[in-house]
């Protein structure tokens, strides 16, 4: 891969989970989620692992 994005493989959220999605839709955007999109669960005791590449992927922009 040739930039920083952040590629995530985790499992897919069930119906209950994209619906509160849905509900959830920032303000000024459509509700639901567009066909190119879809919602992935990441367990919490990963968030250090998404915090780094998050930092690298920030760090990577400068």
């Amino acid at each position: 891969m040739d930039n920083a994005d952040i590629v995530i493989q985790s499992y897919t959220a069930d119906e209950e989970t994209r619906a509160a999605c849905v509900r959830n839709t920032a303000p000024g955007h459509q509700k639901g989620v567009p066909d190119h999109e879809t919602v992935i669960r990441v367990p919490a005791h990963l968030a250090p692992i998404l915090r780094e590449a998050c930092d690298a992927a920030e760090r990577a922009q400068l």
